[in-house]
């Protein structure tokens, strides 16, 4: 509670029963009993300790008959209304003469007036209407020519106890045990809080058509202090609001509606007993209740202030409260809205201050207009000292209050990393109160408990999370746009320093409150783009064990060496990290640019476990195909022949590489393999093994260089190898020698001469040269004819049976011949037919040729002097002209025209 009104008694111990008030600037009026009228002038104290001063202006004791029970006055057209002897008066406002009494409101009970400008007939006019209660109707005037006019008679379902206007054409009326809105206009008269919809009938006849139920209860809005509304009879209490709201009160409970009958705030008003009448002054709502009155905050419902007033029974409505009993008047003048701020902040309640600011003028604040907000970040670290984090953490984030502030409310588990500077709320002086005064507070250490811990460091991961995306969109603002401006630099690149600062700031302190609370979340973090602080990370990541993250925390952090270091460190470690499978797959990803680091820390793990350590170079990694292979297949050389190996025929028969060196490399390099093997008893297999390898691989490849292989080949091994290379630099009588009388293996010499041939080159014709190698054999030898007559028996068509016989040693029989004989003259009998036939059908094409040629050349057209042409229906006459195909006729620049018809073609 605060005091938003100081409370003086402006009259005392009168001799006159009063029974109505109404104030209007400095005058004061009150009606009595017994028909007398008061007016008191009042001045406004000018010191914050002067006393209001009021002075009685004029007794009227005629003014009439009977109790004047309703003042209020018409300012635009100088008019006192009152309400005595159930009739309606109206009296001049400076001489109090009695202008007219309104004969048609005989009876009344009640009046409200109106008096807003409105637009009619596209002009602003000043419209005033007063609504009178006549037992079971209302009747509404309207100021037309210097006099009220009756303009429209409401009959109404019971007597009208209170009335109100609402907007400018909605009468709010208070009934026994129901409100009902009434349209003007329309005549339609609307049930407010009714728990059924029933139609009053009768009351407003066929102009009425229905009640509308517009809230079946009032414990929707009331927070439980509205339940039964309207069951109990008692006075309805109708107080006009700011912004065309109503505050409709009964027993214990007021609401707002607005002029549509629809509730405008989500709860209503809870009283501390029944009021006995309601008054308003923005921001608050005045009640009397029975022996002292309560000002509540329209907007928090939250008491404000109570004062002792006994026997009120009287309130003025409107920006002047005045409280009357049978004999005193007191008013309320409310304190300056600053001197209540400050007074709020003193005693931490910062949501009536916050409140406050939001409904009234910003004007008469006389403030900063950072003022609203610096009492929200005091609310913000109030909401926090008292263990509401969600709610204080919500409010630090529509404040946008920098992520340090926050961060450094919590324990030094989470703000350790904060740089060491104090932190401050700069506010300005608000009144006589100083509010960085409650800065002190906010620098206190908080104490938590563990679980309260855990629930503060949950809000701050959601608060974190928001401000790391606006911070990451601010930088990329300023990166996209080079020409922004700055209200703090010129320069937008050091603006983008302090937002990677505070970035840092932010990704440090969410590391530390996952650690604490969702160690999962650990890895997500570190994985992607972060900026978390790289000491304070590693010295967490380090104590809690967490290598996994710390090594993606380096990687993306370019800090290779350190993580390949500490993988190398742990691998021997029980876990998921233990092995040299993480080393690997680190390596594997670095790529090019990190060569030397891949070169350095490979040595150790191909030495540990080559078979995993070799996926680091021959993988299906996008980053492995960028490695430079020299460099890599030099590498492995060094280390190890398998190795080197390895790599080449992953390069040469997964990824086709077709360069030379490489060729030549592999070649070489199971030469190697088989010499080293070959000195190593029980090795056998492997050379084997190897050697179908090489075998395979020198048939198979075409990149090599075959005359650098032969050179390392040695003299008295390897011959199928060296056959291979003979043939493909073209020595094949060498290659053929080796087969025939090295290997003794006739049969690879005949699928040699299958696999060479070339009938399309005579000169090389390697059965020929075969024939050669069994019949003139090196050293004066015996001649081998066996195995020549099966190569003629096989594949004597294709040697010309001159040379053969001119090999052929002359102790050759004819019979051993038959074979080849019969076939060769076969085959030449077959050649010469297909040439004839090949011939003859030449021949028969020609002369079809020459028929179609003798055809077209005889075609011919006449162009007579009345020829015309089909597209353009001319005479051709000497034109150049076209002929289509089908002898159609058309002028030359008529025939593309023609052709696109479709109906000839050229």
């Amino acid at each position: 509670m605060h005091d938003a009104f100081k409370v003086y008694t402006v009259i005392e111990k009168l001799p006159h029963k009063i029974e109505s008030i109404f104030a209007q600037g400095d005058k004061l009026y009150v009606g009595t009993l017994y028909g007398t009228l008061l007016v008191y002038s009042v001045r406004e104290p000018l010191g914050q300790d002067e006393a209001i001063s009021v002075t009685l202006m004029e007794t009227l004791k005629t003014f009439s008959k009977k109790a004047i029970e309703q003042i209020d006055i018409i300012k635009t057209v100088g008019v006192l209304v009152t309400l005595s002897d159930n009739y309606i008066s109206l009296h001049d406002l400076e001489s109090f003469a009695l202008r007219t009494q309104l004969g048609e409101t005989r009876g009344a009970n009640l009046f409200s007036v109106f008096s807003k400008i409105e637009i009619q007939d596209g002009f602003p006019q000043v419209v005033t209407r007063l609504a009178v209660a006549v037992r079971r109707k209302v009747i509404v005037f309207s100021w037309q020519d210097s006099e009220f006019m009756s303009t429209k008679d409401f009959p109404v379902p019971d007597k009208v106890k209170s009335m109100e206007w609402v907007g400018t054409q909605n009468l709010c009326m208070g009934f026994d045990n129901e409100y009902a809105l009434m349209d003007y206009k329309t005549s339609v008269l609307t049930t407010l809080f009714s728990p059924t919809s029933p139609s009053v009938q009768g009351a407003l006849g066929s102009t009425l058509g229905g009640a509308l139920d517009t809230l079946n209860t009032f414990s929707s809005l009331a927070t439980g202090g509205l339940m039964g509304f309207g069951s109990k009879p008692g006075k309805p209490l109708i107080t006009r609001l700011a912004n065309d709201e109503i505050l409709l009160g009964k027993e214990n409970s007021s609401i707002s509606v607005g002029a549509d009958g629809t509730p405008k705030r989500k709860n209503g008003i809870e009283w501390s007993g029944m009021p006995e009448e309601l008054g308003y002054s923005s921001p608050y709502a005045v009640a009397i209740l029975s022996r002292h009155i309560e000002v509540r905050n329209i907007e928090t419902r939250a008491l404000v202030q109570s004062a002792e007033m006994p026997h009120a029974h009287l309130l003025t409505q409107g920006k002047l409260l005045y409280i009357a009993s049978t004999n005193e008047v007191w008013r309320l003048i409310p304190n300056s809205f600053p001197h209540q701020i400050d007074e709020l902040v003193q005693k931490e309640e910062y949501q009536e201050a916050i409140s406050l600011i939001n409904q009234i003028n910003p004007v008469l604040l006389e403030e900063t207009p950072n003022t609203l907000g610096m009492i929200k970040t005091l609310y913000a670290h109030h909401l926090f000292r008292t263990h509401h984090y969600e709610e204080s953490l919500t409010l630090f984030s529509e404040l946008d209050t920098p992520a340090a502030e926050v961060i450094g409310l919590y324990p030094a588990v989470i703000s350790s990393h904060l740089p060491p500077k104090e932190l401050e709320i700069v506010s300005p002086k608000s009144g006589d109160v100083d509010l960085a005064d409650a800065n002190v507070k906010n620098t206190q250490p908080i104490i938590m408990s563990t679980k309260e811990l855990e629930d503060a460091v949950e809000c701050l991961i959601r608060f974190l999370a928001d401000k790391r995306q606006k911070i990451q969109k601010s930088i990329q603002t300023l990166q996209n746009d080079h020409e922004s401006f700055s209200y703090r630099h010129s320069n937008p690149e050091e603006e983008v320093e302090e937002h990677l600062q505070m970035l840092e700031i932010v990704d440090t302190a969410l590391l530390k409150s996952y650690m604490m609370t969702h160690e999962r979340l650990v890895g997500s973090l570190l994985r992607v783009n972060n900026h978390c602080n790289p000491e304070e990370t590693e010295s967490l990541l380090l104590k809690h064990k967490k290598y996994k993250e710390l090594v993606d925390f380096y990687r993306g952090k370019h800090l290779h060496r350190k993580a390949l270091e500490l993988l190398k460190t742990i691998h021997v470690n029980p876990g998921e990290m233990q092995g040299v499978l993480a080393t690997v797959s680190y390596l594997q990803r670095l790529g090019v640019d990190h060569l030397p680091l891949i070169l350095e820390f490979g040595t150790w793990i191909l030495e540990l476990d080559p078979a995993v350590a070799m996926k680091i170079f021959i993988d299906d990694e996008p980053e492995i195909d960028t490695l430079p292979r020299y460099k890599v297949m030099a590498y492995l050389e060094r280390l190890s022949l398998d190795l080197c190996v390895i790599y080449l025929e992953h390069v040469i028969h997964e990824l086709g590489d077709k360069t030379s060196d490489f060729h030549n490399t592999l070649v070489v390099s199971y030469l190697a393999q088989i010499q080293r093997d070959s000195s190593t008893p029980g090795n056998e297999d492997e050379v084997l093994k190897t050697k179908a390898k090489l075998l395979q691989f020198l048939d198979e490849s075409t990149s090599y260089k075959a005359e650098r292989i032969l050179s390392r080949l040695p003299v008295d091994s390897c011959y199928e190898e060296r056959a291979i290379l003979l043939s493909r630099i073209g020595q094949h009588d060498q290659a053929l020698n080796i087969y025939v009388h090295k290997l003794n293996n006739f049969q690879a010499a005949e699928e040699y001469c299958i696999k060479n041939f070339n009938s399309n080159d005579p000169a090389k014709n390697v059965y020929l040269l075969l024939l050669k190698v069994y019949l003139r054999p090196p050293n004066r030898e015996k001649p081998m004819l066996e195995p020549a007559l099966d190569i003629l028996t096989r594949h004597g068509t294709h040697i010309d049976p001159a040379a053969v016989l001119s090999l052929l040693p002359a102790s050759t029989r004819i019979d051993q011949l038959f074979k080849f004989f019969e076939k060769s003259i076969r085959e030449s009998n077959k050649t010469k037919h297909m040439d004839m036939i090949v011939k003859n059908l030449l021949k028969a094409e020609r002369l079809q040729t020459q028929e179609q040629l003798t055809f077209y050349r005889s075609r011919r057209v006449k162009i007579t002097e009345d020829r015309m042409c089909p597209k353009c229906n001319k005479r051709i006459g000497n034109s150049v002209f076209a002929v289509f195909p089908d002898g159609v006729v058309v002028h030359y620049s008529c025939k593309e025209t023609m052709a696109a018809i479709g109906h000839w073609r050229t």
